[in-house]
């Protein structure tokens, strides 16, 4: 990313043409940014979305239901949203949008089946192991809530996007060389069963059922 981040506009819906060409790509890379991580209590600041090419989208209203263009990206069962942490994101987006999104993708199930070798699963880490690049995360615990959100607010925004389509791409790439556990499906196959898991994960988070914060072992977890 360049030293001085551009100015991208905030608005509070993907345009007809931004739609249109995110429902082109096959895999297209999606974040929040939230005041906590409880659904029923916390909001929805921002979605920042990636189609891989560096094109950004930043949303940001206080009308989410009138965010239909967003709905429509999110329920395309044809366009893979890939997240690093689906079941936070999506449960807001059951919450605020009222939508169960399609074909989630999220890269910390992936790691936490493909990287067994590590306890550590998180997308700084995960980038410097793959990337080399250390992510700044200064940002993480600042007023999203405000209008004006300052430029390095959106570049840790941008951040949490820009690497998570070539993320699914290596460790897919781990699930392959791993092969077949013992019990007979392959680390790949495995992997898709839980991804395919994740709507009804996110009716299960949001209705009350807890998944251990503490429990970092847990595929499915904090």
């Amino acid at each position: 990313m360049p030293n001085k981040f551009p100015q991208y506009q905030v608005q509070p819906d993907l345009t007809g043409a931004d739609l249109q060409r995110l429902l082109a790509c096959r895999e297209v890379a999606v974040d929040t940014e939230l005041t906590g991580l409880n659904p029923q209590r916390d909001l929805l600041c921002l979605v920042q979305i990636s189609d891989g090419e560096r094109n950004l989208n930043f949303l940001k209203t206080r009308d989410w239901p009138a965010s239909v263009n967003l709905k429509r990206l999110l329920l395309d069962p044809n366009v893979v949203k890939i997240f690093h942490f689906a079941l936070a994101d999506c449960s807001f987006f059951l919450t605020n949008l009222g939508v169960t999104v399609q074909n989630a993708y999220c890269t910390k199930i992936a790691s936490k089946i493909a990287r067994t070798y590590s306890p550590e699963h998180s997308l700084s880490v995960l980038v410097k192991e793959f990337f080399k690049v250390e992510l700044d995360k200064s940002q993480t615990s600042t007023d999203w809530l405000r209008d004006d959100l300052t430029p390095e607010q959106l570049k840790y925004a941008a951040n949490d996007v820009l690497w998570l389509i070539n993320l699914k791409s290596e460790l897919e790439g781990i699930l392959q060389r791993k092969g077949c556990l013992p019990t007979g499906p392959s680390y790949a196959e495995l992997n898709a069963r839980c991804q395919a898991f994740i709507p009804d994960l996110v009716h299960l988070a949001v209705n009350g059922w807890d998944f251990g914060r503490e429990d970092r072992s847990s595929v499915f977890g904090y």
